[in-house]
């Protein structure tokens, strides 16, 4: 064998060894964590750690193993968001890592997709990025593919609809689902074009979508313990003329905009 095959033949391993190794680190951290629950610094030094190992794998060179890579970092997501108790001290906000690393690897995981896209935008309180990593997946994505593809799509319309206000952008997103079921040549794709078509034409006629907005941008508000995300959403909120006061005992307000 030849220098440069064991030089590739070792940076695999070393790649494939880094993933498993995390995953490993990981799962030996939730096991201390349970011992000491209570201790705030736990979660707090596990964040770190998430946010570290995510950063770093996003970096590294796949030789190959690109959807091996994405699926332990799918794994290691649903193992992060999956601890509530630990999420509502340190926020969300390594969802955005671990889904940009999975679109760059593997662009047709579509059941990964569906799944980040609905956390990065309603638990991070990233819904432009999210749109951002949709549309790079859909660039690569065979519409004729199994797992429900054009759903993706609509994943996207709610995003540019609800948090993004972007009714042409969400128009022309469902227009593209309506497309993509049609291609399956069966009645639920007929009978999903047919619904996505209804809703095309809807925002065709230029609706108000600033209660929807208001809306599930409360909701993620509620649901977070995040300062930078709740910063972000207050901003957000700001701008769709929503008025934020804080009371005298320090409790912060929000009331809707004014219909128009």
């Amino acid at each position: 064998m030849k220098y440069s095959q064991y030089l590739k033949l070792g940076m695999n391993f070393i790649a494939l060894s880094t993933c498993i190794a995390s995953i490993v680190l990981l799962q030996n951290n939730s096991l201390k964590k349970s011992e000491i629950i209570q201790d705030k610094d736990i979660y707090l030094k596990e964040q770190e750690q998430f946010s570290s190992i995510a950063k770093i794998r996003k970096k590294l060179p796949s030789f190959g193993f690109n959807n091996l890579i994405a699926d332990l970092t799918f794994l290691q997501f649903v193992q992060y968001f999956g601890d509530g108790e630990a999420r509502q001290i340190t926020g969300y906000s390594t969802v955005t890592d671990y889904f940009e690393d999975i679109v760059n690897r593997d662009p047709n995981f579509i059941q990964s997709h569906l799944v980040m896209s609905a956390a990065n935008s309603l638990f991070t309180g990233r819904p432009e990025k999210t749109v951002d990593l949709m549309n790079q997946a859909l660039e690569t994505v065979n519409p004729q593919a199994p797992n429900y593809p054009f759903l993706l799509w609509t994943y996207k319309a709610a995003d540019e609809t609800l948090f993004l206000g972007d009714l042409k952008a969400a128009k022309n997103s469902y227009e593209m689902a309506a497309k993509w079921a049609r291609w399956r040549k069966d009645d639920l794709g007929n009978e999903m074009a047919g619904r996505y078509d209804k809703t095309a034409r809807f925002l065709a006629s230029d609706p108000d979508p600033t209660q929807a907005q208001f809306g599930a941008w409360m909701s993620i508000l509620s649901g977070t313990q995040d300062r930078k995300t709740q910063n972000y959403i207050l901003d957000k909120l700001k701008d769709l003329g929503a008025e934020i006061t804080i009371d005298s005992d320090g409790k912060l307000k929000v009331k809707p905009p004014r219909k128009a």
